[in-house]
């Protein structure tokens, strides 16, 4: 929500609110919860937001009610839903999470999440000893310290991987490990690995679908 004004991240708070009732908020009903003295106080903050893509509003013909439905990135903006990443990106992650093209909503049931989490999809079979296969979707969690061993997704260089990290305290060295045999280890220097996100669990598309 960085590049939206406060009135419109107020609106769309108040929107993400109800959507998460299990509920569709009604335009009438938003300016009345919100204090505002009719519809029409909100009518330009909603039709700025449709217009960059957050939600969509239907109805308003022949006295129907102005219904406000949440696109995957209004969802994604209200924090309702998780980006999806194809690939771990080369430039700066919140950049990426902003733009990405896929979003996942109805997810907390199967994978909890925290405000900054992302998946990304597995590409790969490097990781098949610990379950995670091609295709999965990885929870990542960025900004938060790696234990000895923990999985993470980490660039080392202009290329990106899904790996079990290594670095003693004092070494300049980080060993990238795979859980599949067929796959030998990585030793690089400290200064050449970006960490991207730890692993925080794993969603199988049939399970989600």
């Amino acid at each position: 929500m960085r590049d939206l004004s406060k009135r419109q991240r107020e609106v769309l708070r108040q929107i993400g609110h109800v959507w998460q009732s299990g509920a569709f908020p009604v335009v009438r009903e938003l300016a009345e919860a919100m204090g505002l003295a009719g519809e029409s106080s909100l009518t330009p903050t909603l039709h700025r937001l449709q217009i960059m893509g957050l939600l969509e509003i239907q109805g308003g013909v022949r006295g129907k009610p102005r219904v406000i439905t949440l696109t995957a990135q209004g969802k994604a903006a209200c924090g309702l839903g998780l980006p999806i990443l194809g690939s771990i990106p080369a430039g700066p992650l919140r950049e990426t999470l902003e733009t990405a093209d896929e979003h996942a909503d109805n997810t907390s049931e199967l994978l909890p999440s925290r405000p900054g989490d992302f998946l990304l999809r597995v590409q790969g079979d490097s990781m098949i000893g610990d379950g995670i296969l091609p295709g999965d979707l990885v929870l990542l969690r960025p900004n938060v310290a790696l234990h000895q061993g923990e999985i993470a997704a980490v660039q080392v260089g202009g290329d990106a991987t899904l790996k079990h990290f290594y670095q003693e305290p004092t070494s300049s060295r980080i060993i990238l490990k795979a859980s599949n045999p067929n796959y030998t280890d990585i030793e690089v220097p400290a200064e050449d690995v970006s960490i991207v996100g730890a692993f925080r669990g794993l969603i199988r598309p049939s399970q989600w679908n």
